[in-house]
């Protein structure tokens, strides 16, 4: 027989037991009249074995004891109607009784062969489909997906008009029966199938279907958990190092000592890339007048109504103002005053603020909001917090340098105030009594007579070296604080160096009559000290200055055509103006390649300057 038929023959569940004994009794009766033919032509037990065929079906399609009994009823057949005469057969006809002993033994071990090849076939089958259900169970991404496909499966193989299975409890109905999936006293879910179905079916899903499911389910499951919390523990270091980038940016602009504004910016920029287009970050600042003033903020289109608002009412800011804790709202639809009105107007529903605090002092709020229906994600006040502490630190930063930089400027101020001081004693006080002294010798110089002619030249002596004291003692103290500028402001005072100079200077002047007192002072020490330097150590034939205010600040520059060479280091008083520049917000560069001369180029601003307060 084709092996394919023999395939059909076995099946895991036989048809009706009474199509069984139909069949059985109809190859026994077909067989019966077959051997007629044959008995003329083989030994006597010989044809017998043609019954061997109706057995091997009986035991393959129902199983051994339908094969067992088509096998002894074979016999009976054949004895009865092939063993002749009938009333002469004897038990003593010891050829006859091994005949059909034989034959039932054969007939007999073909049933029981047959059956086991249909037990193996049952084994095969439903190892194919643990094995189907295996591969579909323990290799699913998503377990929900698969399971109408293991569920088909299982009705394929059991010839079932369908299968559900469900991942929780269902309980049978008149056209449904329920097997509960459980692993131990865990609930996994149940497969459902039609009412109608055969017993020896339900029995195969009771015994062997649903204990072979529920494991491979309750493994997928596990699975499944496992890879959620894989890709969850992935997404969660892909945004820790997304976060540690970004608080990387921040803290490298803060440590650089950047602008506030560009911390400001970059922070707000990093929050809003980290959480989403559907997510606002702001930075606020609390004014004196209970209102909060937006310093940056994710949002291009805010009026200038909606950069400083008033903090009244129910809403973030009010709460973190008040309790310097880190604060949250879900819901704007009720909420009182400006900024309730401001949320709805921008569509934000759910909003953390946390609080900038810079030395002990509530200085603002940083903030993130959200436009999705749901509220913010619980972890939202960490990663906020994260970027507070540095925006606090850029704070501080910012106005120790600010406090540094007035600081610098207020001792440039004092020092130069206390050179005018001196000079002014000098001129009102040491120099006018040189003076009176000088006048004092030279009246009784005057008032000698002839014949004291040596006294007379004693004291003409004497009034000639008083003379020159009162002149350095008035070269001295216009060096330390020269009137001219004082009374003419800059231009004039440079005009003055330039006419005093040792060397030739050609004078480029494009600035303010006056300016704050501290620049024009810088200003013409700079402008001193180059033309001193370039008389005494560069060699120079000529030196061109030039001065223009322009962009609230004093440009200078000084450049010479000397030998070059010159350093900070070496002494020359450039490590003092330099000094003198960088206390006042400004900075001073100088180029001196050996044999090209000198550049000196110095910027100061006078805005922030004006603001240094007189001592």
């Amino acid at each position: 027989m084709h092996v394919g038929s023999l395939s059909r023959l076995v099946r895991p569940t036989p048809p009706p037991y009474w199509l069984g004994i139909a069949v059985a009794a109809s190859l026994i009766v077909v067989e019966t009249l077959l051997v007629y033919p044959l008995r003329g032509l083989m030994a006597p037990f010989y044809p017998g074995m043609i019954y061997i065929f109706g057995v091997l079906v009986a035991s393959m399609v129902w199983g051994m004891w339908l094969g067992m009994a088509t096998a002894v009823v074979s016999t009976g057949a054949f004895v009865y109607f092939h063993v002749q005469p009938l009333d002469r057969f004897a038990v003593s006809d010891v050829r006859q009784a091994v005949g059909l002993a034989l034959f039932l033994v054969v007939a007999v071990a073909t049933s029981a062969v047959a059956d086991l090849s249909r037990l193996r076939a049952v084994q095969a089958e439903e190892s194919d489909l643990t094995a189907e259900m295996a591969r579909l169970l323990l290799h699913a991404d998503d377990l929900p997906t698969v399971l109408p496909a293991v569920a088909q499966c299982i009705a394929r193989s059991l010839k079932l008009p369908d299968a559900v299975i469900h991942l929780a409890m269902v309980p049978a109905d008149d056209r449904h029966s329920a097997f509960p999936l459980r692993a131990g006293a865990v609930s996994l879910g149940t497969l459902v199938v039609p009412a109608d179905v055969p017993e020896v079916t339900m029995r195969r899903l009771r015994e062997r279907v649903v204990p072979a499911l529920a494991p491979l389910l309750h493994a997928g499951r596990e699975r499944a958990a496992v890879l959620d919390s894989l890709e969850a523990s992935r997404e969660h270091l892909r945004r820790l190092a997304a976060e540690q980038a970004a608080l990387g940016r921040v803290a490298h602009l803060v440590a650089s000592g950047s602008d506030t504004r560009a911390v400001f910016d970059a922070i707000t920029t990093e929050l809003y890339g980290l959480m989403g287009e559907q997510y606002r970050a702001w930075l606020c600042r609390f004014e004196n007048d209970a209102t909060a003033s937006l310093v940056s903020a994710s949002m291009s289109d805010l009026s200038k109504d909606q950069m400083r608002l008033s903090f009244e009412g129910d809403n973030v800011l009010a709460l973190v103002w008040e309790t310097g804790r880190t604060a949250r709202m879900d819901n704007f639809d009720n909420a009182a005053g400006p900024v309730g009105t401001f949320a709805r107007a921008t569509g934000i529903r759910s909003v953390v603020g946390a609080p900038i605090v810079v030395e002990g002092r509530l200085w603002g709020v940083a903030g993130v909001g959200s436009t999705r229906p749901e509220a913010l994600p619980p972890d939202t006040e960490a990663r906020v917090g994260a970027f507070v502490g540095l925006a606090a630190i850029a704070i501080a930063n910012a106005d120790s340098r600010a406090e540094l930089t007035a600081s610098r400027a207020r001792l440039v101020a004092a020092a130069d105030q206390a050179r005018q001081r001196i000079e002014r004693s000098l001129h009102d006080s040491a120099l006018q009594q040189f003076l009176a002294v000088a006048m004092q010798v030279g009246a009784v110089h005057a008032s000698l007579p002839p014949e004291l002619e040596q006294t007379r030249a004693e004291l003409s002596r004497a009034l000639c070296g008083l003379n020159s004291a009162v002149d350095e003692l008035r070269e001295i103290s216009r060096g330390i604080h020269p009137t001219v500028l004082s009374a003419g402001g800059l231009p004039l005072a440079l005009k003055a160096l330039a006419r005093r100079s040792a060397v030739p200077v050609d004078l480029d002047l494009r600035t303010c009559l006056r300016m704050p007192a501290v620049v024009e002072v810088a200003a013409y020490h700079i402008v001193s000290e180059a033309l001193t330097n370039a008389a005494r150590y560069a060699n120079a034939t000529v030196v061109h200055v030039e001065a223009a205010t322009r962009d609230a600040a004093l440009h200078l520059s000084i450049r010479d055509d000397g030998v070059g060479g010159a350093e900070r280091h070496r002494g020359t008083g450039l490590i003092g103006l330099q000094d003198r520049v960088e206390a006042l917000g400004g900075h001073l560069t100088i180029t001196s390649p050996t044999g090209g001369g000198t550049l000196l180029l110095a910027t100061i601003p006078t805005a922030s300057a004006a603001s240094v307060p007189p001592e």
